[in-house]
């Protein structure tokens, strides 16, 4: 009776440590493929936040080269006519250029979407990346928007190059909203949009680029994040300053 108790007893033990070994196996190995896919949403996001870094770049480079422009007529729309033509359809060529970069988000909205996105765990991770698509689409939304919108208005206009800025200069919802991209008239801080979202893009990259070994701790990677946003729009300001001029 003893040993037919005794056998029972190890054999209900056997499975107990089975089924337990198995349910801990599969566990683990399922945490390794929310982590494995995990890692590869977030490539997949690193990677498109570095295409829209090139968008954003693109449409900033040409409404540099459109506010070189805006400031030249401004400053002498009373004598549009003394311009040499020659000039003039310099400025005309540089009017018709529109970026032809296209932002892309599908890669963090199937992420955002997805049941991976909770069972994250690096919680600065997920504020940047929150924060950073919040920037990039409203920035999408209220300003690139509604320059093309403007900029697309004006060029329907006569192509004769005297005609056309005589035309823009006519315009005042076009004049008024030239002077504040150029920084005509003491306006300065609207080309600061671009850097805003060009210093996010790249925090929030060096942040994916640690990712498994970053700790969290909000307090101190919010100083982080404020002495790196600090000397980096400085940087690029001087940058920006240094192109304009030329």
């Amino acid at each position: 009776m003893k040993n037919k108790l005794s056998g029972f007893l190890i054999n209900l033990l056997g499975v107990i440590l089975g089924i337990t070994l198995t349910f801990g196996v599969n566990s683990l190995w399922q945490k390794r493929e929310e982590n494995r896919k995990i890692k590869e949403m977030l490539t997949m996001v690193r990677k498109e936040l570095e295409i829209n870094k090139e968008y954003f770049k693109g449409h900033e480079n040409t409404i540099k080269e459109d506010s070189y422009v805006y400031v030249k007529i401004l400053e002498n729309k009373d004598n549009i006519a003394d311009f040499p033509k020659d000039t003039l359809l310099n400025y005309l060529s540089r009017m018709f250029n529109i970026s032809d970069y296209q932002l892309t988000t599908s890669s963090w909205e199937i992420f955002q979407n997805s049941e991976l996105i909770q069972k994250m765990t690096n919680k600065e991770l997920l504020i940047r990346l929150t924060e950073c698509y919040w920037l990039i689409n409203r920035i999408q939304e209220f300003v690139m928007k509604e320059y093309w919108d403007i900029k697309r208005k004006i060029l329907v206009y006569d192509l004769d190059p005297y005609q056309f800025f005589k035309e823009i200069l006519k315009n005042k919802e076009a004049v008024y909203f030239f002077t504040v991209i150029s920084g005509y008239g003491g306006y300065s801080n609207f080309m600061d949009i671009f850097l805003n979202v060009d210093i996010y893009i790249d925090y929030t990259i060096m942040i994916l680029d640690k990712y498994g070994d970053f700790q969290y701790d909000m307090d101190d990677k919010d100083k982080e994040f404020e002495l790196f946003f600090e000397t980096r729009m400085d940087s690029l300001r001087s940058k920006n300053d240094t192109l304009t001029t030329k």
